[in-house]
């Protein structure tokens, strides 16, 4: 699949989804509506998720919506249990919108076993044309909604190339109140910048004692522009480089 236009592909994604989420009378009287899983809820601290939703608070409106994109400089800094703690606060505040939980990193994904179901098959199978559109469904008042990365068998930088194209972001936007991108570490993955750049928001996660404050200005460096960002520091809850501060 992901061989044929831009166009095509968002086509095809936004029929997807509307099998899925918004399926119609016919589909739902033939019975053929796909079965959607269950999230289980993440075995992250009840207190971590009150810190990201506080920072949180700081840089969206509850009037808001919009893609966040959520990096990081390198791995094991806590990206992935943030994006998934902004994305339950984010059902838990809003009744009526639809948050998505989109998992790209392709190559080290973890957002299916902190949501508690297979990592396969996930989006990256969608687009390259294996498997239907698979997402699971969960958190407060079933608002949350999570599609894993699935497997790549191609070049993870064409599916990079197709998200980043002009119709594929817009339908996740048109369907979805908050789309949160949990995406692979900024520094050794250039593909991503792009994506990064085309959200609304973007959160930074450094951890205390582990992410360089080189790392941090290369990355800052990367992603500046007028878009707000915040950072996040994971490991501590006390201390934030000066040289963050200006981005919250």
């Amino acid at each position: 699949m992901i061989s044929g236009s831009t166009t095509g592909l968002g086509g095809s994604l936004r029929e997807a989804l509307d099998s899925v989420i918004q399926p119609s009378p016919e589909l739902l009287q033939s019975g053929r509506r796909a079965r959607i899983e269950a999230l289980k809820p993440p075995p992250l601290d009840p207190e971590f998720i009150e810190r990201c939703r506080l920072a949180l608070a700081r840089l969206v409106a509850v009037e808001d919506d919009g893609v966040i994109a959520v990096c990081s400089a390198r791995r094991r800094e806590g990206r992935s249990s943030v994006a998934a703690a902004l994305a339950l606060t984010l059902a838990g505040g809003r009744a009526e919108g639809r948050v998505l939980l989109l998992d790209l990193d392709f190559g080290h994904a973890d957002q299916a076993a902190l949501m508690g179901v297979a990592p396969s098959p996930g989006l990256a199978d969608f687009l390259e044309g294996r498997e239907r559109l698979r997402l699971a469904a969960g958190g407060p008042n079933r608002q949350l909604w999570h599609i894993p990365a699935g497997t790549h068998l191609g070049d993870p930088l064409r599916l990079f190339h197709a998200l980043t194209g002009e119709a594929m972001l817009p339908v996740f936007r048109q369907i979805f109140q908050w789309v949160v991108l949990d995406l692979p570490p900024l520094l050794g993955h250039p593909e991503t910048v792009a994506l990064v750049r085309s959200a609304d928001w973007q959160v930074i996660v450094g951890r205390h004692r582990r992410t360089l404050m080189a790392d941090l200005r290369e990355v800052a460096e990367v992603i500046a522009g007028e878009k707000p960002s915040g950072f996040l520091l994971t490991g501590d809850s006390t201390r934030i480089p000066a040289l963050i501060r200006r981005l919250l």
